[in-house]
C-alpha cells in the first residue's frame, strides 16, 4: 500500500470520529492544473497533436474557425485553449457560458482556462462552482449530476478542500456503494447512454485523488469494457460527417445519432482510464476504424479529447462473438462480425434479436425452441414445459450453449448424447451456460435435479 494510501485511511477513520462530516485528510486532491480528466501523458499528447497538425486536431480548429454551433460549446473552446495556449480561445469559452451551462463545463473552463481570465471571471467562475459543491445531490443521483459534483470539487479543492472533501467523500461513501449494490445485486449499475459520465468520474478519483473506485467491483469492470462493445447492433449508420456504431435501444424509432456519439466518446474515455488492460486494447482496436472517427460538432471535441492513436491495441476480431455475466444477468452474442451478422442481447430487460430484417422481442412461447447465432446457440425453455419433465433440442456444432427461462440458481441434470449425465447450476437470472467446444452437434436434455441426485453429487 502506498504511503498516501495509509494516511488516507488513517484520515478517514480519523474523520469518521471527530466529525460529522467527511475528512479533508482522505479526499485532499494532489494535483496541480490543469488537471481535470488529465494525466501528465494526454496533456502532452494534446499538445503534440495540435503542433503537428494531425486530422483530429484540424477537425476541431476547422469546427472552430466556421464558428459551428457546438452543443458543448465551453468545453469544446476551453479544449482548444488547452491545446494551443491561445488567450482568446478561453476567452470564448468564458463567454459561451450561460445559466443553464452544466457545471462540468463550468468546472473545464475554470481548470483549464483560469490561469488567463481576469479576477473578476474567476470569482465568477469560482461563485458557480462553489454553488455546486455545497448543493448536495440526492442518493439516487444520475451519473451525470455526480460527474458535476465530482469536477467541481476537484476544481476547487485548492481554495475550498473542507467543501471539496466534502463533496468526494460524500461520491465515495454515499454514492458509489449505491453503484456497488447494483453490481452485487446483478444488474448493470448505470445505462449504457450514461456510460461517458460514469467512466469520467472514476477517471476523476483514478486520476486526482488516486483511488480507484473500481476495486470494489473488480470482476465487472475488467468485463465492462467488453459488455459495452457488444452492446451495438451489428450494421453501422451512415452520418453526414462519419458512420456511427449504435447501441442497442428499446422502444420503437430511428437511432439516436448523440447516443451513439457519447457511446464511442465513453468507450474513448474506457481506454484512457486503462490503456494496459487486455479489454482495453480490444476497446481500442475496435475504435481505430477511421470510418468511426467524430467529426462533428457533438463528437470532434471527445475525439480529439479522449483518443490516443497510439496506445496498444489488440484487434478485436478475436473476442469471443458471445458474452455472458451471469452476475449481471446479461447475455450478448453475434454470429459474426461483419455489418450482415445476427445480434441477441438482453436490452431493458427483454430480450431482443437483430437480423437483416430488423429488431424483434424474443419472448417464451409455449413450446422450448432453439436460435443458433454464430459460434452460439440460444435455447429459449418453453412455458408449457412441465415442472420437473425433462427439456430437450438438437443443437447444431457450437462453442456454447445458452439456456434461458429456468429457474434461477437451481440444479440442472443436463445430458448431452454420448456423455455421462451431468449436474450444472444456472445464474440468478436462469440462465445454463454449457461448453459444447469440440463435442460436435447434438441431442441436449436437462430436467430439474432430484433432491437425492443433489445430495449425491454433493
Amino acid at each position: 500500500m502506498y504511503r498516501r494510501d495509509v494516511l488516507r485511511a488513517i484520515g478517514a477513520g480519523l474523520g469518521a470520529a471527530c466529525c460529522p462530516g467527511y475528512a479533508q485528510e482522505s479526499y485532499a486532491v494532489y494535483q496541480p492544473s490543469p488537471r481535470l480528466l488529465l494525466s501528465e501523458d494526454r496533456l502532452r499528447l494534446l499538445r503534440r497533436e495540435h503542433e503537428r497538425r494531425t486530422e483530429r486536431w484540424r477537425q476541431l480548429e476547422l469546427l472552430i474557425q466556421g464558428e459551428a454551433r457546438f452543443p458543448e460549446p465551453a468545453f469544446a473552446l476551453a479544449l482548444a485553449h488547452l491545446a494551443t495556449g491561445d488567450e482568446s480561445l478561453a476567452r470564448r469559452a468564458f463567454d459561451a457560458l450561460q445559466p443553464n451551462t452544466s457545471p462540468n463545463q463550468v468546472a473545464m473552463v475554470s481548470d483549464w482556462c483560469g490561469d488567463v481570465l481576469s479576477a473578476p471571471q474567476r470569482a465568477t467562475l469560482n461563485q458557480r462552482l462553489t454553488s455546486t459543491v455545497n448543493a448536495g445531490l440526492p442518493a439516487d443521483a444520475s451519473p451525470a449530476r455526480v460527474r458535476d459534483l465530482t469536477l467541481a470539487a476537484v476544481t476547487v479543492a485548492d481554495d475550498l478542500p473542507e467543501a471539496s472533501a466534502r463533496a468526494l467523500g460524500w461520491v465515495h461513501q454515499q454514492w458509489w456503494p449505491r453503484i456497488t449494490s447494483a453490481i452485487e445485486a446483478g444488474r448493470i449499475p448505470v445505462p449504457h447512454r450514461e456510460a461517458l459520465p460514469f467512466v469520467e468520474v472514476i477517471y476523476s478519483f483514478q486520476r486526482g485523488l488516486q483511488l480507484d473506485l473500481r476495486e470494489s467491483a473488480v470482476v465487472f469492470f475488467r468485463e465492462y469494457p467488453i459488455w459495452h462493445l457488444l452492446r451495438h447492433y451489428p450494421p453501422s449508420f451512415g452520418g453526414g460527417e462519419n458512420d456511427y456504431r449504435i447501441p442497442a435501444f428499446s422502444g420503437n424509432g430511428e437511432p439516436d445519432i448523440d447516443d451513439a456519439t457519447l457511446s464511442r466518446a465513453a468507450e474513448l474515455a474506457m481506454v484512457a482510464l486503462d490503456s494496459n488492460a487486455q479489454e482495453s486494447q480490444y476497446l481500442q482496436g475496435w475504435l481505430l476504424n477511421p470510418r468511426f472517427r467524430l467529426r462533428g460538432a457533438l463528437g470532434a471535441p471527445y475525439e480529439y479529447f479522449w483518443c490516443n492513436p497510439y496506445q496498444p491495441s489488440l484487434s478485436y476480431f478475436y473476442l469471443p462473438l458471445y458474452q455472458h455475466l451471469p452476475a449481471s444477468n446479461s447475455l450478448l452474442a453475434r454470429s459474426s462480425w461483419e455489418e450482415n451478422a445476427t445480434w441477441l442481447g438482453m436490452v431493458d430487460g427483454a430480450m431482443q434479436l437483430f437480423t437483416e430484417e430488423g429488431i424483434r422481442l424474443v419472448e417464451a412461447g409455449r413450446n422450448t425452441r432453439l436460435l443458433p447465432v454464430g459460434p452460439s446457440s440460444i435455447v429459449m425453455e418453453g412455458k408449457d414445459s412441465a415442472p420437473g419433465g425433462v427439456s430437450r433440442v438438437t443443437a447444431p456444432e457450437c462453442e456454447r450453449l445458452f439456456w434461458l427461462n429456468l429457474r434461477g440458481n437451481t440444479r440442472y441434470e443436463v445430458e448431452i448424447d454420448g456423455e455421462e449425465m451431468a449436474e450444472f447450476v444456472t445464474s440468478k437470472g436462469g440462465v445454463l451456460e454449457l461448453d459444447l467446444s469440440n463435442r460436435g452437434g447434438g441431442g441436449v436434455a436437462l430436467r430439474p435435479a432430484t433432491a437425492s441426485a443433489s445430495a449425491n453429487s454433493a
